[in-house]
């Protein structure tokens, strides 16, 4: 049976591939230093395969057809969507069998996923893979959730979904060896009027509970207090979603800063299984 071995949580902010000379060389190093990190966890855990949860940004789905959750069927996924990432656009490998087995299992157990056959990744899922996995050599599973378009789906729908993808996992028939990443956030708000707002006090307390294991807190976590954070704060969604598939297993900070050259406050941290 498949098993997950290893979460990362991350920031996706494009500038660290794109442009990182714009701050401060301290922060930026600080920032790279948590992205070696956390591919050095990934390199130690050995996955078999990545499930990599994010907001995609517009770019794949729109106001038109817009779903909650969405699961990438496909044996190959282009990216990055955007022009000017400073990522390379390359094929991203898929892995039919895991997500095929994800999309039976939450049809089975209450989650109606979406599913897309056809899907150019943006920077959401891309930036990660670029500073985790840069050759490419994992295949991946995509997962989005709509952080983009309200009405969102609620901070407890995220984390029982999350429960729901760590049963699918576990329940799939070949003997995988399964990492998992989370990236969004955390406090930022691109392209409106608080452009630049990095709201560090929320990070900081939403940081803690995670690292605490204060499930009942996140779950009292509510859209206006997400939302006066910054008006995309909505992607540590994914965070939540990671920490439900985990069991709520306490998070292991890496790195936060806020940088203000990039806009956001750029947070990372790992979760690992209990030990059977």
């Amino acid at each position: 049976m498949a098993r997950a071995v290893l979460g990362i949580a991350t920031t996706h902010i494009a500038a660290i591939a794109r442009s990182p000379q714009i701050a401060p060389p301290d922060q930026a190093a600080r920032f790279r230093a948590g992205f070696e990190t956390l591919a050095d966890a990934l390199a130690r855990a050995a996955p078999d395969v990545l499930v990599v949860i994010s907001p995609d940004h517009v770019n794949r789905f729109f106001l038109d057809n817009m779903p909650a959750f969405c699961i990438g069927l496909r044996d190959s996924f282009g990216g990055p969507a955007e022009e000017g990432t400073g990522i390379p656009r390359r094929i991203v490998t898929g892995h039919v069998p895991l997500a095929t087995g994800i999309l039976k299992h939450g049809l089975a157990h209450g989650i109606d996923w979406s599913r897309a056959e056809d899907w150019v990744l943006d920077h959401g899922f891309m930036v990660p893979l670029h500073m985790l996995d840069p050759g490419g050599r994992i295949p991946v599973v995509p997962v989005n959730v709509n952080c983009a378009a309200p009405p969102l789906p609620g901070i407890a729908r995220c984390h029982a979904v999350g429960a729901l993808l760590g049963e699918a996992i576990g329940s799939a028939e070949d003997d995988l060896r399964v990492a998992v990443i989370a990236a969004g956030g955390l406090s930022h708000s691109p392209g409106d009027e608080r452009m630049g707002f990095i709201d560090s006090g929320f990070d900081e307390r939403f940081l803690a509970l995670l690292e605490a294991g204060a499930t009942a807190d996140i779950l009292a976590l509510d859209d206006a207090e997400i939302d006066a954070a910054g008006s995309s704060t909505a992607e540590i969604r994914s965070w939540i979603v990671l920490y439900g598939l985990f069991g709520n297993r306490p998070f292991r900070r890496v790195h936060y800063e806020a940088i203000a050259a990039y806009g956001t406050g750029c947070g990372q941290c790992l979760v690992e299984p209990a030990v059977d």
